[in-house]
């Protein structure tokens, strides 16, 4: 049976509360209190989840900024029929595309107040500008509160990446002037 080494502390640094490592200080008492070889397994394991743990927020990070551009270009579309909405002339002017290649005209009329968003899964729900403003403003604020989120815990898996790397290599290191101690010590 593997004995589990605490080589991780909790944090408050992150909002994921992604584990912090703890830098290993005295790399020859931990390896001879753990052995090399349980020590650099479990701290490549760890080393690995980090590694995991990057590509996944790196891949939400992507998500996120794909998808702020959009949020942006629709709020600022139900800015502007809310514009025409309150001014005098209730209509717009638009072009379509009606097949590959094909735009046409076509004069909207604007005298409902409301506009239908998309959701997602297929559900469009119906709002009034205002209603749509203050939910498209709430989602733009938190698409980039999660970006920033984001940004920060990158940053943070970054050092735990580093800090992990540095103690991998020193628990090799010891390892293998171990090595050479044993093979030293039985030329003699």
């Amino acid at each position: 049976m593997q004995v589990k080494i605490p080589m991780t502390e909790d944090s408050t640094e992150n909002s994921r509360k992604i584990p912090k490592v703890i830098f290993i200080e005295n790399t020859e008492a931990w390896v001879d209190k753990y052995t090399e070889d349980a020590l650099f397994a479990q701290m490549n394991e760890l080393y690995q989840k980090y590694k995991y743990m990057e590509v996944n927020l790196h891949r939400a990070r992507q998500n996120l900024r794909v998808k702020l551009p959009d949020i942006k270009k629709t709020l600022e579309m139900v800015a502007m029929l809310k514009q025409k909405y309150d001014g005098d002339n209730k209509e717009l002017e638009s072009n379509y595309l009606l097949s590959d290649n094909v735009w046409a005209k076509a004069r909207i009329p604007n005298t409902t107040g409301k506009v239908g968003l998309w959701l997602g899964a297929n559900l469009m729900v119906e709002y009034t500008y205002e209603e749509a403003l203050k939910l498209l403003s709430k989602n733009l604020a938190n698409a980039e509160m999660k970006i920033k989120e984001t940004d920060d815990d990158i940053d943070f898996l970054k050092d735990q990446l580093t800090t992990s790397e540095v103690n991998l290599a020193r628990v090799y290191n010891m390892g293998v002037l171990n090595t050479r101690a044993k093979a030293d010590a039985e030329k003699k």
